[in-house]
Parts: C-alpha cells; sequence; structure tokens
C-alpha cells in the first residue's frame, strides 16, 4: 500500500526567526516543549530548523546568550499530494499545498514510524473484514490471535479463547501436531461449537523457525453458497463465450479522444488489409478515417448523437463491415464508446471483373455472397462457362439458380449474344411446343403468322430451361430431339431448322427419383445431367445472410427513397432464421422491412414480428424436407429451436425458461454448435 505525504505530516509545534538569540530560543523551547522549532527570515520564507540537540551543541561555542541562532538547512519541500518517497541525506520533509504554502513537516524517522503503524492497522483492518476466520497459536497451541469474522463464525469472542488450547477445542481428524513439523493441510473439516467450517491448516514461521500454527476457515454452510455462486457464474460465463463465440463479431473499445484501447473477439484481419490486432490498439480512429481505412466515421457519430448507432462502414479496398457503436457514460461523462462489428464484404459482382467498367451494363441480377461454399460454386461454374457443355442446375426453390445460370452466360464466349430463359412450369400445356419451337402460319387455329421458337431466338447464344423437371413427357421427347440434333422443326413445318445453342437447366426436384418413378425421360435426364452444379440452402451459408440483407436493404432504399438501417439485434436475427425461402423470401422480407419499419433503424423486434411472429395453427409445427439420420434431424431441430428462442428473448436464461431446460444446458449447445 502507498501513501501519501499528507497521511503522515504533522503540523509546525514552533517558529523563530533568524534573529532569535540562543536565550530566546532556550525560553521558547522550555515553554512549548516541543522537540523541533523551524526559523523563517524576514519574509516569513522557511530557511531551516533547530533541535535541542543543535542548541546545546551551540552553547558549548559561545561566549554569550546574545548570539543568533545556528539552523540546519537539510530538509526537502514536498507536494502533500504526491506519494511518500524517501532520499539519502534528509533529516525532515515540510509539506507544502498546491499555493505553496507550507502545510505540516515530519522526519524520516517518524515518517516511516507513521507508515508502519498505518500499514499495521490497514492489515488490522483487512483482517477483521475479511471473509474468512483467522486463527493463530503458539507451538503449545495456545490461540494467541483471531480476527473478527473468526469471532462472528465461532460465536466467541477473542477474549474467550486466547490462550486456550485450541487443539483441545477443535474436532478435527487432522493431526494438529504435524503441522508443527511443516506439513500444511488443504480443505479440512473440522468443527468447533457444533459448528461446521472448512479451511486450511499451515506452520506459522519466524525467522525461519516453526512457531505455531494457522487455521484459514469458512462456516461451511457460506462455502457452499460461495461455490454455487460459483458455478453459476462460470456457467454465465460459459453461456456469454458460447454467445459471443457464435456471433463471429469484433469488439473495439475506443476513448472519448478517439484513440482505439483495445480489441477483442473476432479481429476482422481481411478487413484491416495487413494491420494486426497489435499495430490497431493505439490508433486513432479520426486518423483511420482520413486515411480511408474506415468510413464512415461511426464512432464521431455516436459521440455527436450520444445513442447507439448502426451503419455499414468500408474502406478504399470496398471491404465492408456492419458496426454498431455504443456510448458508455459514468455520472454524465462518456468513458468509452464500444464498437461491436462484424465482415460482410460480398464478392465483387461478376460482370464487373468480366467485361470491366467501359462494357454496357448488364440485366441480369448480381451474386452477393461471402461464404466458402458459394466461392467454390462461383470458381467451378467460372470453369464450365469456358466450355459449351450442358449444365443441370439443382437446389431449393428461391436459391438463385437463374442468377447462376445468367452469371454462366456472362462468363462463357457467348456473352454478347442472347440469353433467353423459359420456366417450363409457366407456360401452358397447349403452348410449350410453339412457345419453345416455333410454328408456321396457319398450323393451328390461332397460327396467323409465322413465329419463331425460343430455342431460335437464343441463337448463337444461351438457352436456360427452368423448372425443366415440369416438362410433359411428350415434350421431353422433342427436347431431347433438339438437344441431340441441334435443330428444331416448327409446328405445321417440315424443314429443320439448325440451332447453336448453350443449353443450361435447373429443377428443385430431384430428377433421379423422377426417373425411376417414370415421370422423367431416362435419356433426357442423362443428356441434361452432363455437368451438375448444386446450389446450396441460404440455410447452410449463413455467412451469405449479412451481405445479402444490406444489399437488399440498399436496393430498396434507392427504390422507395428511404435511409433505413439494420441494427445488430435485427441481423442476428436473421441469421437465426432458416430461411426456407431463401434468398427469394429474404429478399421479400427486407423489401417488407424498409416499406414497414417505422424508425429509421430497423430493430430486432421489427424483424422478429416480420420472419416469426406468426399466427395461426402453423405456430410450432416442424417441416422436414429430406431424409436424414434420426440423430442429426434431433440434433438440428434442437439448434433451431435454441436459436429461435435465444433470438426471441434475448438472452440464453430467458430461452432456457421457455424452452424447459437449464440456462447451462442452452450454454453447452450453444458452444457445442458454434465450434
Amino acid at each position: 500500500m502507498r501513501w501519501k505525504w499528507k497521511e503522515v505530516l504533522k503540523p509546525l509545534p514552533l517558529k523563530m526567526t533568524k534573529q532569535t538569540n540562543l536565550q530566546e530560543a532556550i525560553r521558547l523551547f522550555n515553554q512549548v516543549k516541543t522537540p523541533i522549532a523551524f526559523v523563517f527570515d524576514e519574509d516569513e520564507e522557511l530557511v531551516g530548523y533547530i533541535t535541542p540537540t543543535t542548541l546545546f551543541r551551540q552553547l558549548e561555542h559561545v561566549a554569550s546568550f546574545d548570539e543568533l541562532i545556528h539552523f540546519e538547512k537539510d530538509m526537502l519541500f514536498v507536494r502533500e499530494t504526491s506519494w511518500v518517497e524517501f532520499w539519502h541525506n534528509c533529516y525532515l520533509f515540510v509539506g507544502v499545498n498546491a499555493q505553496d504554502e507550507i502545510v505540516g513537516y515530519v522526519t524520516v524517522d517518524e515518517a516511516k514510524q507513521t507508515m508502519s503503524h498505518l500499514q499495521l492497522a490497514l492489515l488490522n483492518h483487512s483482517l477483521d473484514s475479511a471473509e474468512m476466520g483467522i486463527i493463530t497459536t503458539n507451538e503449545k497451541f495456545e490461540v494467541n490471535f483471531m480476527n473478527e469474522t473468526a469471532e462472528q463464525i465461532l460465536g466467541l469472542s477473542r477474549s474467550i479463547l486466547v490462550s486456550r488450547n485450541y487443539q483441545t477445542m477443535i474436532a478435527t481428524e487432522t493431526n494438529l501436531d504435524n503441522i508443527l513439523v511443516g506439513e500444511r493441510k488443504f480443505g479440512i473439516e473440522c468443527s468447533f461449537n457444533f459448528k461446521k467450517i472448512m479451511g486450511h491448516f499451515s506452520p506459522l514461521y519466524h525467522e525461519g523457525k516453526i512457531q505455531g500454527i494457522v487455521h484459514v476457515f469458512y462456516l461451511q454452510e457460506i462455502l457452499e453458497e460461495a461455490v454455487s455462486e460459483l458455478q453459476f457464474v462460470r456457467e454465465l460465463s460459459e453461456e456469454l463465450q458460447a454467445i459471443y463465440g457464435a456471433s463471429n463479431e469484433q469488439i473495439m473499445v475506443i476513448d472519448p479522444s478517439g484513440v482505439i484501447t483495445s480489441v477483442a473477439g473476432a479481429f476482422l484481419q481481411s478487413f484491416w488489409k495487413g494491420l494486426s490486432k497489435e499495430n490497431l490498439i493505439g490508433q486513432n480512429v479520426n486518423d483511420l478515417a482520413e486515411q480511408g481505412m474506415l468510413e464512415p466515421n461511426i464512432v464521431n457519430l455516436c459521440m455527436e448523437e450520444k445513442q447507439r448507432i448502426s451503419l455499414a462502414q468500408h474502406n478504399h479496398h470496398n471491404s465492408k463491415i456492419l458496426s454498431t457503436a455504443t456510448p458508455v457514460y459514468k455520472e454524465g461523462e462518456l468513458q468509452k464508446v464500444l464498437v461491436l462489428s462484424r465482415d460482410v464484404t460480398a464478392d465483387e459482382p461478376v460482370e464487373r471483373r468480366l467485361l470491366g467498367e467501359d462494357s454496357p451494363p448488364v440485366t441480369h441480377k448480381k451474386m452477393v455472397y461471402r461464404s466458402k461454399v458459394m466461392t467454390q460454386l462461383v470458381e467451378e461454374m467460372k470453369q464450365v462457362a469456358a466450355v459449351d457443355s450442358t449444365v443441370i442446375i439443382t437446389g431449393e426453390s428461391g436459391v438463385g439458380k437463374e442468377v447462376i445460370a445468367s452469371h454462366i452466360h456472362a462468363y462463357s464466349a457467348r456473352s454478347t449474344q442472347p440469353f433467353v430463359t423459359i420456366n417450363c412450369g409457366a407456360i401452358p400445356e397447349n403452348l410449350l411446343e410453339s412457345e419453345l419451337f416455333g410454328h408456321e402460319k396457319g398450323a393451328f387455329t390461332s397460327a396467323g403468322d409465322r413465329k419463331k421458337g425460343l430455342f431460335e431466338a437464343a441463337h448463337g447464344g444461351t438457352i436456360f430451361l427452368d423448372e425443366i423437371s415440369e416438362l410433359p413427357l411428350h415434350m421431353q421427347v422433342k427436347l431431347l430431339r433438339v438437344l441431340q440434333e441441334r435443330e428444331v422443326v416448327r409446328i405445321g413445318g417440315l424443314t429443320p431448322i439448325p440451332v447453336n445453342v448453350r443449353v443450361l437447366a435447373a429443377t428443385n426436384r430431384n430428377l433421379k427419383k423422377m426417373v425411376q418413378d417414370q415421370n422423367f425421360r431416362e435419356d433426357l435426364f442423362y443428356r441434361l445431367h452432363v455437368v451438375p452444379l448444386a446450389v446450396p440452402p441460404l440455410r447452410k451459408r449463413k455467412e451469405d445472410i449479412a451481405p445479402l440483407s444490406l444489399y437488399f436493404l440498399k436496393e430498396f432504399n434507392v427504390a422507395y427513397q428511404k435511409e433505413k438501417k439494420l441494427s445488430r439485434e435485427g441481423l442476428h436475427l436473421l441469421e437465426s432464421y432458416q430461411w426456407p425461402g431463401n434468398i427469394r423470401e429474404l429478399q421479400n422480407v427486407m423489401e417488407r422491412l424498409v416499406v414497414t419499419s417505422k424508425q429509421a433503424e430497423i430493430s430486432g423486434n421489427d424483424v422478429f414480428r416480420a420472419i416469426w411472429d406468426t399466427d395461426g395453427e402453423e405456430a410450432g409445427r416442424i417441416t422436414v424436407k429430406g431424409i436424414m439420420p434420426l440423430k442429426e434431424a434431433v440434433e438440428e431441430i434442437e439448434h433451431q429451436l435454441i436459436q429461435l428462442a435465444v433470438g426471441k428473448y434475448g438472452t440464453a436464461a430467458k430461452a432456457s425458461t421457455v424452452l424447459g431446460v437449464s440456462a447451462s444446458t442452452i450454454s453447452r449447445r450453444m458452444k457445442k454448435t458454434s465450434k
């Protein structure tokens, strides 16, 4: 413990002047009875001190008591609010305040003695305030010290126990004689005055020799409560770690001047581009913003508005993060700003990389993704695009199969030629052949003029047959011939028309099973199934939810002239949803949020109402979309329920109550699924 000078200083006891003679000094010392006097000059400045010892030493060598006193000058002025430090060749210290006024003095020996007393008083207070009992004995086990807590636990005062034999009063299976030979015993249960206690026995040393024993103990029931609380804290810590570990977020702490004081969590290395966590600490966010490494400056906005703010930030590499800045106040003063961020950088749109900035605008939709599985799919797609092989694109409804097809065309050598899309399930069966292959004038009642089919329209380019599984069997035969012969015959015509097209097809159904059920031709299946590309559902690539959400948010803000922002809680809820309708459903939800949310920031409650707060009997129903091992299915349902409950109620503790399990169970499950 350190002490300040004002805690050891004493007031000046006696004052003299440089003009004081020996006789007057003797009189003043006899009158005041003080061990020291301070000497001032005519300007009332302290110039030295005198003690009876130095006074008597001077008297031995003087001829008259009228001589002026001689005074000592080995003193040091110290600020009363500074820490106590000692210097050599200095007898006393004089304390001064902020106005340089003298407030007291102390000699070196007095200062050290006062500090020892203060230290001892602090130690005694600490021992008496401790939540544990402390008893010491001599080598005969006679009690020589006990603190107040020991008195409270045992129910007896120290005046009764001091000097009594502790070994005869305490019931324990431990042989205390062994403690006197150097053994230590930990976690020992004892009984004293019918009270159960638990603690440690250790030898008490003095100058290297054992002089007795020390018993440190707790009342057992209090210890059990403490252990129970510790277990609760440990489980709570695990819960928070599990929740945070699953969030993949970075936490930055910024002081009021804008300096980053700490960085924790998932460090966003790809965003900071070469800066390490250690390099980032100590940087000023204002400087980073000026350098284009962090725009806009969310910290400044947070300080200006004095409230939590969520927005997307970017750097000069066009990497993006979604950040939430929260000001932390104490007694009305800003202490720090906490910024939670996650990387939402989407891959650069395909058409820009392929065609360049000077190319004519494209009409197909952009691809927005950052998951590894989609990155691998795009790389495979680029390889496939370089050849003319037929591609079958599979995936659930709404995953973006048409977007994949349009980008295969954009990557191919046919990118400047037509890209024709046909939804095989949307065209009436009686018109399908005419739409695909065309007809001659008068081929049927309503055929007033000759018409080219979509295959002819796609000549030189790419034709995309969406929902190919919906094609009737008789049309499958005709499509097979077109794919084999690379020519079409219009309805009512006789002359084959050559077509040079790249064929892409897509389906959300299992074509192999349809072949087994004789609902799809096997020969057509193999003709289409040259290069299969499987697009994973959105629930299997959760890393894409954030960039897709922000992309749609920006798109609908522009469309509806809004400036809506997405809160961190809202994003978490979007990511915890399973999205049975995939990207199409996410797009619809984001449009609904932009249109219907009342505040500028889309909150967690807004998102919850949009995707979970449904009425009717469907709530609580489970949809199974495929066969999987029962154990995996149970784990998946469990994971979804936990995500849903935590998303709705905000904390694992509340979620555990709704789900009928303990908070520790929620923590363990979340920790397991976050790995």
